[in-house]
């Protein structure tokens, strides 16, 4: 079954920052802040994984988890969790399947990103505490640009 626009949770927001992991002639492995991105077939171009033949996958994470980082007083700067597309809304109702827009893209979601491991280096308590607010895994099914300041509209719940 699938529900448009259900109004239970806020399905609507804005992109408050974007990151891209850097190609290897910069620093292996750098994540570089961007105000925007322009994304293909082959993936996010200009980042080390385009053209890689993988999956292109990106993760996308709520303010929500940062919030619970805040509120249990630790102090993490944004971008520890790895997320590709910051975001002021919370997405983590979502099922996979489901469409998220944000610029000119459409991603379906695949799944919570449930990798928890590295965060034992930040706090021992932090992978507790963000478990199951850790971020969503999507998946670009169209292909264009986006940027900060951009809308994030659910499209459709799976």
């Amino acid at each position: 079954m699938i529900i448009i626009n259900k109004g239970q949770e806020m399905t609507s927001g804005k992109v408050l920052s974007l990151y891209m992991t850097m190609p290897d002639m910069i620093r292996a492995g750098h994540r570089m802040s961007v105000e925007d991105i322009e994304c293909d077939e082959n993936g996010v171009m200009g980042s080390r994984d385009y053209e890689n033949g993988k999956e292109h996958q990106m993760v996308i994470v709520s303010k929500k988890s940062y919030d619970i980082i805040e509120e249990a007083e630790l102090v993490l700067s944004q971008g520890v969790l790895m997320e590709d597309i910051y975001v002021d809304v919370d997405l983590y109702h979502l099922k996979p399947g489901s469409i998220i827009e944000i610029g000119d893209i459409l991603f379906e979601v695949t799944g919570p990103c449930e990798d928890y491991r590295y965060l034992y280096a930040f706090a021992p308590e932090l992978p507790d505490l963000i478990r199951g607010k850790r971020g969503l895994f999507v998946t670009p099914i169209e292909y264009g640009g986006m940027a900060v300041g951009n809308e994030v509209n659910v499209i459709k719940e799976a």
